[in-house]
């Protein structure tokens, strides 16, 4: 597909070839060349999907999923109309046969699903609601099995946006409270507002639920749309898209504020004068500075971390994902999470909407 893209003159996909002193192209990467395969779900049928809720329809031909693995080599495939499909011995199959795909019946019909989590044989799906007046943020879990899937809301979203995305969740202890940390965008290009500042509303924030006892608190405000979202030595690392550049790594603190729309180190799409548009800083406004900052921006997706026992050059590294940019980033951070050490991209030319790592079967799997 890439090589079609150079046959046509895509400029985007020329520039990759012809112009990206040092970047790796899969398999190969600085310090090792893996193995890259591919297997279609050819289950996924072509379908209209939405990016801006209510705004911007295109025909995409696929439709984006999200991936969760299981036990005895199996995973869960989602996609963002809500099918959920169990692949058994994935790791085994060469190709995705109809055979190999168990399709798992579900009581919800969500409008559109943005991510899925597994945590302790439940599985937790966030997604939008929609009517003819209001589209909500929500979040519902089911205990895991491969027959029926029955549902019970967990976050019960009630402001109704037009442009909702975010929806990643990890596990997270706060106060105490063992629950849920996820993130909740509600973001129309060019046309911001001031919900990731105001603390009545849950757009723009990282908020956290307990399991038990339905405690909630906004963790963290001034979020444009998180499109990633990591726990680890009890750090929270959140990916987020920005504007017309400025796609941000972040190192999530309770309380704090990370600016959005006040300040970005993006623009606005329809720039074209090419005039300042939002602060140019952080901290001097009394915001955090994100950790690192993409300019131009990549369409940044999911972050994950990998074991140190995957490679050995790639002790305490981070796989960073990309939409627009087609590529995988590999990146280390310093010991306390405030500054970017090294990264290094690695070009596939398909956009990644998600990402999970096998430890079973040492396997970076790329939705």
């Amino acid at each position: 597909k890439v090589i079609i893209k150079i046959v046509i003159k895509d400029k985007n996909y020329i520039n990759r070839f012809y112009n990206d002193y040092n970047t790796e192209f899969l398999p190969n990467t600085q310090f090792k060349s893996l193995i890259f395969r591919t297997k279609r779900l050819k289950f996924l049928t072509s379908d209209t999907t939405t990016y801006y809720e209510g705004i911007k329809k295109e025909n995409i031909g696929y439709l984006p999923f999200f991936i969760e693995i299981l036990k005895d080599d199996n995973i869960l495939i989602t996609d963002v109309k809500g099918n959920i499909n169990l692949i058994k011995n994935f790791a085994k199959k060469e190709q995705i046969n109809n055979e190999n795909v168990i399709k798992i019946n579900t009581d919800i019909e969500p409008y559109k699903v943005l991510d899925t989590y597994v945590n302790k044989d439940k599985l937790f799906i966030s997604y939008i609601i929609s009517n003819d007046k209001c589209k909500t943020f929500n979040i519902s879990f089911a205990n895991l099995n491969f027959k029926f899937l029955n549902f019970e809301k967990f976050f019960d979203g009630k402001q109704c946006g037009q442009g909702i995305q975010g929806g990643r969740m990890q596990a997270y202890k706060h106060k105490n409270f063992d629950g849920l940390i996820f993130s909740i965008a509600n973001n129309l290009s060019d046309k911001p507002d001031n919900d990731p500042q105001n603390d009545n509303s849950f757009f723009g924030k990282i908020v956290f639920k307990s399991f038990e006892n339905s405690y909630i608190s906004i963790f963290s405000k001034g979020h444009r749309n998180p499109q990633g979202l990591i726990v680890t030595d009890k750090t929270i690392l959140s990916t987020e898209h920005g504007p017309s550049g400025g796609d941000e790594i972040n190192n999530i603190k309770f309380n704090k504020n990370y600016g959005w729309p006040v300040s970005s180190y993006g623009k606005k799409y329809g720039n074209k004068e090419n005039k300042l548009n939002y602060k140019l800083n952080h901290s001097d406004f009394g915001f955090e500075e994100p950790i690192f900052a993409f300019i131009p921006s990549i369409g940044i997706s999911e972050i994950i971390k990998i074991p140190n026992n995957f490679v050995k050059s790639w002790n305490e590294n981070f796989i960073i994902t990309s939409l627009n940019k087609g590529s995988m980033y590999r990146v280390k951070f310093d010991k306390n999470y405030e500054r970017l050490i090294y990264k290094e991209e690695i070009f596939i030319g398909q956009r990644i909407r998600d990402i999970k790592y096998d430890e079973k079967n040492k396997i970076i799997l790329l939705a």
